[in-house]
């Protein structure tokens, strides 16, 4: 069950780094972030208004609009979303709305981790840590920074960190335990990438036929290549032997000039090869060094789907793990109290 470690990292940051909007500052963000200071819903003024309860514990209108700013400061400085002026309360909108959400999952989780006396052992806490730091790398942040530069004060960072594991904890106990991806399922899956790879070939075997019977092989190369050598009609430019994988460069080498080659495997999918010219080698001289054989090529990619078992295997356990989580989730809110009162059209 190793490949599910992964899916507690995640989901440990959705808690955390998603929730406080940990991240550096960018004119894009501050933009909404004073946009945001604005109070946005007629009648709501104090920073203490309830906008939510489950089972009791309040959401304050201060806490979403902090976490709802989070998520946003996120998404237009990780993700890079870009937010006309003109749709900046929509997006405000948007992400309280997802504030709620998030404060009715954690709450619910945290509840029914209370009742089952799940606790956090300092082995969690390292592992946690250990899982952060790997993920903040991409920030160039410290788990240090993550917990003294984020939006709201350090012993709270702390505290959602720690109920991040809590909620894990349960989560592993209650769904990731209790799947696997059987030999059936994981064979299924196998035969409908090898499917697809056949159609992708034959598509290719088309495209020769199209060259063969005069098409310009480099304007297909720009309409169909999945290379970025389309750009350039599919010409790869000059090249020796060792500089492109073996298939290809045995093809390239062995074909004539102007000759369509058949279509050929390789680990990056399908290519078809038009090798356009070739300069013979040179032996060394007392005044001049050798000089390897060279040809010069176009080609025209369809990319394979890469067939990788255990891959495979894990992206069949994320979607039943994610299916699990759902389906766990739901059960525990029908036995929840759960009111929202900023927007009574949401419903639980």
């Amino acid at each position: 069950m190793r490949p599910l470690i992964r899916l507690n990292v995640s989901l440990l940051l959705v808690l955390v780094c998603c929730w406080s909007g940990c991240g550096k500052k960018s004119e894009p963000a501050a933009e909404v972030e004073s946009a945001a200071n604005s109070a946005p819903t007629a009648g709501v003024t104090s920073p203490d208004y309830v906008v939510a309860k489950v089972n009791g514990t309040p959401l304050t209108w201060e806490e979403m609009d902090r976490r709802a700013m989070g998520y946003l400061k996120d998404d237009v400085e990780v993700n890079h979303l870009v937010i006309p002026s003109n749709r900046l309360e929509e997006a405000r909108e948007h992400f309280r709305r997802r504030a709620i959400n998030a404060f009715v999952f954690k709450t619910v989780m945290l509840d029914e981790a209370l009742k089952r006396k799940i606790a956090v052992t300092e082995a969690d806490r390292q592992a946690g840590l250990r899982a952060l730091q790997h993920t903040l790398k991409s920030r160039n942040w410290t788990t240090n920074d993550f917990f003294e530069r984020g939006p709201q004060p350090p012993r709270m960072m702390r505290r959602e960190f720690e109920d991040g594991l809590i909620i894990d904890k349960l989560l592993k106990r209650e769904v990731r335990d209790k799947i696997r991806v059987e030999e059936a399922e994981l064979t299924e899956a196998i035969g409908v990438l090898h499917e697809t790879n056949q159609l992708r070939r034959a598509r290719l075997e088309t495209i020769r036929k199209q060259l063969l019977d005069g098409a310009d092989f480099a304007d297909m190369a720009r309409n169909v290549s999945e290379c970025p050598s389309a750009k350039d009609g599919g010409d790869l430019g000059e090249f020796a032997r060792g500089k492109k994988v073996k298939p290809f460069e045995d093809a390239a080498f062995s074909q004539k000039i102007g000759e369509i080659g058949p279509v050929i495997e390789t680990r990056f999918g399908y290519h078809i090869i038009k090798t356009t010219s070739r300069m013979p080698a040179k032996v060394a001289t007392s005044t001049t060094p050798a000089v390897p054989e060279t040809v010069r090529a176009s080609h025209i990619l369809i990319k394979s789907v890469p067939v990788n078992r255990r891959r495979l295997s894990d992206t069949i356990l994320r979607r039943k793990y994610n299916t699990g989580v759902e389906t766990f989730f739901a059960e525990l809110k029908k036995k929840a109290e759960i009111t929202c009162y900023l927007y009574q059209d949401m419903t639980f």
